[in-house]
């Protein structure tokens, strides 16, 4: 049986709910990890890699670096200061719902 475009499509869109009503959160948190650290390695020379992940980063939130670099330095009192940084990120989620 030959399915035209439209069905492929169609057939994908439906296969995709299908396995996504599947999935638990923990399956789709993985699963978006994955993808978006292979997005970001994959767009960047790997030459440049840190300078193009810190425009990245600067342009998703421009204090993010700064956090994250001593983070994963594990320099004394990064982790607090992680915590710190994404409380404030969420402390106003609760208003948008």
């Amino acid at each position: 049986m030959t399915l035209t475009t439209n069905q492929l499509t169609d057939l994908v869109n439906e296969f995709v709910s299908i396995q996504i009503n599947d999935m638990s959160q923990e399956d789709i948190y993985a699963y978006l990890r994955d993808i978006m650290r292979q997005d970001i390695i994959n767009s960047n020379n790997h030459l440049n890699l840190q300078e193009s992940l810190k425009e990245q980063i600067d342009e998703y939130d421009e204090h993010l670096y700064e956090v994250l670099v001593p983070y994963v330095k594990d320099e004394e009192g990064s982790y607090e200061v992680m915590q710190e940084f994404i409380h404030d990120r969420h402390a106003n989620d609760w208003i948008d719902n």
